[in-house]
């Protein structure tokens, strides 16, 4: 795949004085594969603000013995998407990143400077079929449960150091008999606790952190737009759907001024409903932090905030993911 060492990207690194964190294991000649050549100075430096940005996160999800092999920004959406909502809405509210380790993939929703946010999902090698690419050249992933996830802003030669790197820990999990249980092939976490959270569940087992249901959602931004974007911290999103919703005030009021009540009302409820729709199908994309343990009163009385701050919360009873990932060392 390459032919860089370790330490050969490292005395890079040290050459444009690029210190990455020591609490964070990473696989320098997968995530720097170029160190020479027109622009590649430029590249480095960008990949390397995209792992400090990332870098908080990380050092308290990774388990012991997690190593990050790969790291790529993405947007995941699909053709409807676009259809749907439009190109321009669609970057704004998909952006994620994807960071390979040596025992699972995360995905990550990014606000659109590259931040993360509090939305993730993990898959382990053991649940991936298949990385190929669709028609129009994004990174597709087929997983065992039969879901199909499209990764679109991909460049061709990170697709192949992608496509290299699952292969690659794909075979070591079959040859080890590695297969984590999971209750789908690409599970959500807990955004503060980083616990799995099943399927149609909105409130994690482990901490109590509850998330906003997309009828929920859905109802905000019906009955004023914008809103349901706003409590799923799609910023830029929002502020463009509450742009858009003073233009509508306006053709509605200049509607009712003419007298033509009906017309203006239809107008009215017909685009309060489709960006009502338009936020469901997002809020389903992803579990949004509703409110954690420490906005909630009648939880103070089964937590100690002062031991939720200095202590790690364990997992769940029912969460055997983080039990069978302490193997990990064994990869």
């Amino acid at each position: 795949m390459q032919n860089l060492t370790r330490d050969e990207v490292a005395a890079k690194l040290w050459e444009l004085n690029l210190e990455l964190s020591p609490e964070i294991t990473y696989r320098l000649e997968t995530l720097f594969p170029r160190i020479e050549g027109w622009f590649v100075k430029g590249k480095i430096k960008e990949q390397f603000k995209l792992l400090k940005r990332l870098e908080p996160l990380l050092t308290e999800i990774l388990l012991e013995h997690e190593e990050v092999q790969l790291v790529l920004p993405c947007n995941q959406s699909t053709l409807t998407d676009a259809f749907l909502m439009g190109s321009l809405w669609v970057g704004t509210s998909t952006c994620a990143v994807l960071v390979l380790t040596n025992l699972r993939i995360y995905c990550i929703r990014v606000n659109d400077t590259g931040v993360p946010q509090q939305s993730f999902w993990q898959i382990y090698y053991s649940q991936i079929k298949v990385v190929d690419q669709t028609l129009f050249g994004d990174a597709l992933f087929s997983l065992k449960d039969g879901r199909r996830l499209i990764y679109s802003g991909i460049v061709p030669d990170d697709q192949k150091r992608m496509q290299f790197i699952v292969w690659e820990n794909c075979k070591l999990f079959r040859k080890r008999g590695f297969e984590p249980d999971v209750s789908q092939s690409r599970e959500q976490l807990c955004g503060h606790c980083f616990d799995v959270i099943p399927p149609g569940i909105y409130e994690c087992e482990s901490c109590g952190a509850q998330y906003w249901k997309p009828i929920e959602v859905g109802i905000r931004s019906f009955v004023f737009p914008s809103w349901g974007d706003f409590v799923m911290k799609h910023s830029t999103l929002a502020f463009m759907e509450l742009l858009g919703f003073t233009f509508l005030i306006g053709f509605t009021v200049a509607a009712f001024l003419e007298g033509r009540y009906v017309a203006g009302l239809m107008l009215y409820v017909t685009a309060n409903m489709a960006d009502a729709l338009m936020s469901v199908q997002l809020a389903t994309r992803a579990l949004h932090l509703k409110s954690t343990p420490f906005e909630r009163p009648e939880m103070w009385n089964l937590y100690d905030p002062d031991r939720l701050v200095n202590e790690p919360l364990e997992a769940g009873p029912d969460y055997t993911g983080y039990r069978v990932a302490d193997v990990a060392e064994q990869l």
